[in-house]
């Protein structure tokens, strides 16, 4: 994978032409617009546009009148056979209605509530044989509705003679009694303090005119249905007609969203007098349809500029996708997104994770399965990880029939290897630990050499010469680096390399240049070297020189991991095995093999990935990759 060429597009025309220029370049899907303050600066006669949209009101109601019925709009690419005003004005009087609608509500919903709260206080005094409007209004005695608690009843009895009260209960609850007392005109005063002073919770009941409280309860439960009723009737009429012109209303959210967000484009380009001036990206190999479409135009005019023209601006990063690599990119993004000038590192993600995840979960078995779970993942729960573990799992699956081993059975594959002419199984992963260190640290070497490469081509591309000579990471790193190794391996294998040779050319004339990266890449690039302070110079580069050294061990020794991955893997499974053995085999032995594959398939899967994610972003991605580029984003409409 790379980085696609990128052209920068100056458009030029009549102002009037504006829209068409702008619809040419929203249509193409290829287009991100840079502002033309970053194009033309503060050059005389050119001013901003700043415009109000006017699609911007109507855009939100529409959006409000899909609220209103719970749905989403769905939007339509071909619209262009809708007339803007009939969309305008069938909205508009959609809004309109269900802006009525929702205040006939709440007029509605709050005499239901108001009608539900009398309905409930009356419901407590249902049986009481009295005309409300007489009781309330009576000349010679006073009537109190309400609830006395149990307690307070009982101790009423000591104060009845003194208020000459009496208290009726019709019905109760948890608390005390509901109902009414009775007591006459010049004793009110002194039967409220009483019955307050025993808890009496005080209802008013009033406007209710004649009758029982059963009878305005049947009138009000009556009122409380027709009410819920009108609601019911206006609220799914309003329902019906939306549900009959739903496509309708997509195709109108449609129109006035395009139209919406191709006039938002206008907020990038610029006005001189009466002509206007536009920029954008376009990916290189756009460039020739859309120039044409836009030259199309009577009076537009069109200039396309390499990016190195235009050195303040950032051009945008478009990634060159392949089938093998796709899935890969969600880790580069994780990381970053590549600047315009630098390596792409996905398509060296995919070959080193795949190869490392698949032989620290080594298992024909298991790595199917992996595979089959990651398809659903992607397929069904449109997950991107799950897309990544389907070439893991196939490679989980080449390397476990190579180890001979299927869901932690070593001894399966045996009369295939049999077959093939081997008298035993060729890699016996107990019995291979050293190998498999050493295999593991060979493994770390190459990729950490690779990742130095990549960097010396991502600093070319970047003119960053001192870090692609001169740089711990750049041809000096690498050839320091890779002698370090050879002077290691000569001293335990003897290949009769000359030690004092590769101690001054590999070693010694690299450290010298590291050390001295700075001035050597001012001098490179044609410029005089400045050091403020050669003592804090040398103090400085020592102690950098001194890290670079003891890094390069660690990130090797950071492999180690792959090897002891495999080894894990191994145990897990044998002592699952040795589990099932001890049962006897049978039914139990079936269940503790498929409970410790699944386990297995859970737990190490997910270590594994995290690992080797690791790997990737701190031993490979952190040597070249800075991943602070800017991802291209075309207008699109919809979106």
């Amino acid at each position: 994978m790379a980085v696609e060429k990128m052209r920068l597009l100056s458009i030029f025309g009549n102002y009037d032409d504006l829209d068409k220029a702008i619809k040419v370049c929203v249509d193409s899907g290829s287009f991100q617009p840079e502002n033309a303050s970053a194009l033309i600066g503060d050059s005389e006669g050119f001013s901003y546009i700043s415009e109000e949209n006017p699609y911007s009101f109507r855009l939100m109601k529409i959006r409000e009148i899909f609220e209103s019925f719970e749905r989403e709009p769905k939007f339509i690419e071909d619209c262009s056979s809708v007339d803007i005003d009939e969309a305008n004005r069938r909205v508009d009087e959609l809004y309109d209605t269900i802006k009525s609608i929702k205040t006939h509500d709440s007029v509605v919903n709050t005499k239901i509530e108001e009608t539900k709260r009398v309905i409930e206080q009356l419901s407590h005094f249902e049986h009481l044989d009295i005309n409300l409007e007489d009781a309330v209004n009576c000349d010679y005695i006073r009537v109190r509705f309400g609830r006395l608690p149990f307690e307070g009843f009982e101790k009423l009895k000591k104060y009845n003679k003194d208020i000459s009260s009496i208290f009726y209960p019709d019905s109760s609850d948890d608390v005390g009694y509901w109902g009414m007392y009775v007591t006459p005109i010049d004793k009110a005063a002194e039967a409220d303090r009483v019955y307050a002073s025993l808890f009496f919770e005080r209802m008013w009941i009033r406007g209710f005119g004649g009758g029982t409280p059963a009878s305005n309860l049947a009138r009000l439960k009556k009122e409380l249905e027709e009410l819920e009723e009108n609601k019911r009737a206006v609220d799914e009429s309003d329902d019906i007609y939306f549900k009959e012109h739903t496509e309708l209303f997509d195709l109108y959210y449609s129109k006035i969203k395009t139209l919406h967000d191709s006039f938002e484009v206008r907020k990038f380009a610029a006005k001189y007098h009466g002509s206007f001036f536009l920029g954008g990206w376009v990916p290189k190999k756009e460039e020739k349809a859309i120039v044409g479409k836009l030259k199309e135009i009577e009076g537009v005019e069109v200039e396309a500029a390499d990016p190195k023209e235009f050195k303040k601006l950032t051009p945008p990063t478009k990634i060159k996708s392949s089938f093998l690599t796709r899935a890969y990119q969600f880790y580069t993004e994780i990381y970053g997104v590549p600047s315009y000038n630098e390596v792409d590192p996905t398509g060296l993600v995919a070959v080193v994770y795949t190869l490392l995840y698949g032989i620290m979960f080594a298992d024909l078995g298991q790595g199917i399965v992996l595979s089959i779970v990651g398809w659903f993942m992607y397929k069904f729960m449109n997950m991107r990880l799950g897309k990544i573990l389907v070439p893991c799992g196939i490679s989980a699956a080449i390397f476990g029939t190579v180890f001979g081993s299927v869901f932690g059975n070593e001894e399966l594959l045996n009369p295939m290897f049999h077959a093939l002419g081997f008298e035993e199984k060729p890699i016996e992963i107990m019995d291979s630990a050293l190998m498999f260190i050493i295999v593991s640290i060979v493994l770390g070497v190459g990729i950490i050499v690779v990742s130095m490469l990549f960097n010396v081509v991502s600093s070319i591309k970047k003119r960053d010469m001192s870090s692609a000579i001169f740089g711990h990471n750049g041809i000096a790193g690498i050839v320091l680096y890779a002698s370090l190794i050879l002077l290691l391996v000569n001293m335990f294998m003897g290949l009769g390399i000359s030690t004092k040779a590769l101690a001054i050319g590999g070693i010694l004339v690299p450290v010298i240049l590291i050390f001295l990266k700075h001035p050597l890449g001012e001098l490179v690039t044609g410029k005089k070297p400045k050091i403020e302070s050669v003592s804090d110079f040398i103090i400085e580069n020592f102690f950098e020189l001194f890290e670079v050294i003891l890094s390069y061990m660690s990130n090797t020794l950071s492999f180690l991991r792959v090897g002891a991955f495999v080894l894990i893997h191994a145990c897990m499974m044998s002592t699952f095995a040795a589990l099932a053995g001890i049962t006897g085999g049978g039914v139990a032995a079936v269940i503790i093999m498929i409970f410790g594959n699944i386990f297995v398939i859970a737990l190490e899967g997910l270590l594994v990935g995290i690992q080797v994610l690791r790997l990737n972003f701190y031993e490979i991605f952190s040597r070249f990759y800075d991943g602070a580029g800017i991802p291209f984003t075309p207008i699109k409409i919809g979106d």
